[in-house]
């Protein structure tokens, strides 16, 4: 390796699941990748590319350096038999190890020696932390001796059990059970280096085997094992290396982070609304081109804007909210991006936008799912006349965008079937019209029949607006996404001339 770029180094991203083809598209398009593989919840990928590049990826969580993966390991009935081929498994030669080792810390040097040279100001004094320079936000200094401050996402952890078996026993270095030949050594330095590494191991298990293990059980007895082969040191708190381990029905795959902090950790983001691998996501579907227009009209704490913004940066950009609370934070987010030049907000209603007819290129909007914030009406209610009114503002050729929970995203399908259904069906001949002609009883209760005549216009309202939403609307993909806890549905759409 030269100037801190692997040579065809195996990597891989986790991703939020339903994201990994957008994931996959993005790596091919920023890195030039190849072998690009797409498993649940993660994409695995070769490239050539030094830190400033990888950390450049906005729809990954996290990003790895790949030490190992293999096909999913059967283990034997025996639980301590199942142990020690799983630590065979996991582990494998020493040399292996040190390859990676080698090449995780050949990618650190490069990054800190990248921070130290944007530290340097054009009057070669080192510029104080945090110092703005020429309008742009300077990222804050991680050194590699930081503390971790978080862990993997929805990965519990054997730490706990780690720390009770080692720190009795591979507290100080141990010899290598089966040294590497020389040939498998990088160079002397490496090799070194390799052996002063502290470490802690981060592991989850999923489908059969987490029916004989748990993650503790596992992290514990890789832990121990991977410290007595490398002469490593178990250190919890602030461990040099971490290392990935995910044990499941599909594959065992182990690998190494290349930064502390995960990819969606946004340092623009000063506020967190909407998870910013998902609003970069919706953005990226928008096929937001030079020049465009750009809407969020429900854009709460401006997340949407702010990706959007960030990584297609010759458009322009408005939000609208309802709630002074949320564009009070937008503000504050778009002013801590620096974006302000960028991006505009207006307080005002969903169902009455201040804006012209046909006047916004993109419209990419999360839908309220009224569960972190509070919303005063029922949006399935009023979703018809949500639509119709970001239809109105669209441009015919325009995209619309939508986050919907998965409730809403059923409604919006079944109106399109209906709509589909009433086209393939046609008008009905006078005879059919007139088959069935069974009087029926008028209510003789007076107010019954008002809430009944009431509840009908009320209905045909509803028909009427969407109809003519979806006559304009064509649908081009759903997309599902999960967000954590919760399943949602990305639906994007063109405007179609209805005259």
């Amino acid at each position: 390796m030269s100037g801190g770029r692997g040579l065809g180094s195996r990597y891989f991203c986790t991703a939020s699941r339903g994201l990994e083809q957008l994931l996959g598209e993005e790596v091919h398009r920023k890195l030039a990748a190849s072998q690009v593989e797409q498993v649940s919840g993660k994409v695995f990928f070769t490239a050539d590319a030094d830190v400033k590049t990888l950390k450049s990826l906005k729809c990954a969580e996290r990003l790895f350096l790949l030490v190992k993966k293999l096909p999913p390991i059967q283990m034997p009935r025996h639980k301590g038999k199942a142990v020690h081929v799983l630590q065979k498994c996991v582990i494998g030669e020493s040399g292996k190890w040190l390859d990676v080792v080698a090449k995780w810390q050949t990618l650190q040097e490069f990054s800190k020696r990248q921070r130290c040279t944007s530290d340097i100001t054009g009057t070669g004094i080192k510029r104080p932390l945090q110092q703005e320079d020429s309008g742009t936000w300077k990222r804050p200094k991680l050194e590699l001796d930081e503390p971790l401050t978080t862990t993997l996402d929805e990965i519990p952890t054997g730490q706990y059990h780690l720390h009770a078996v080692i720190e009795g026993s591979c507290q100080s270095k141990v010899p290598m059970q089966t040294p590497p030949s020389p040939d498998e050594l990088p160079n002397s330095k490496s090799q070194d280096a390799a052996s002063c590494i502290d470490f802690r191991v981060s592991c989850r298990c999923s489908g059969r085997i987490a029916k004989v293990f748990t993650s503790q059980e596992l992290g514990r007895a890789i832990g121990v094992a991977l410290g007595r082969q490398m002469g490593w040191k178990a250190e919890l708190r602030n461990p040099m290396l971490e290392v990935y381990v995910h044990l499941s029905d599909i594959h065992c795959v182990v690998g190494i982070p290349i930064v502390r902090l995960p990819l969606a950790s946004r340092d623009y983001i000063k506020s967190a609304g909407l998870r910013s691998t998902v609003a970069w996501a919706m953005a990226y579907l928008a096929d937001i081109k030079a020049g465009s227009l750009v809407l969020d009209p429900m854009c709460g704490l401006g997340t949407i804007l702010l990706e959007a913004a960030k990584e297609w940066p010759n458009a322009y950009y408005h939000g609208i909210d309802n709630t002074a609370s949320q564009l009070q934070v937008a503000s504050a987010n778009v002013c801590f991006a620096k974006l302000t030049n960028s991006i505009d907000l207006t307080r005002a209603s969903v169902t009455e936008l201040p804006l012209l007819a046909e006047s916004i290129d993109v419209v990419i909007c999360d839908i309220p799912f009224g569960k972190k914030f509070k919303i005063s009406q029922d949006t399935k209610t009023i979703m018809p006349n949500i639509l119709k009114e970001m239809v109105r503002v669209l441009s015919v050729n325009g995209t619309l965008v939508l986050l919907l929970s998965q409730e809403l995203s059923l409604d919006i399908q079944h109106w399109q079937k209906t709509k589909s259904h009433q086209t393939n069906k046609g008008k009905l001949d006078d005879a059919q019209q007139n088959a069935d002609t069974t009087p029926v009883e008028p209510s003789t209760h007076p107010a019954e029949k008002v809430d009944m005549e009431n509840m009908s216009a009320a209905e045909n309202e509803q028909a009427e607006v969407k109809r003519e939403v979806l006559a304009s609307l064509v649908p081009t993909g759903i997309f599902q996404v999960s967000l954590g806890v919760t399943e949602a549905s990305i639906h994007r759409y063109k405007k179609i001339s209805i005259t």
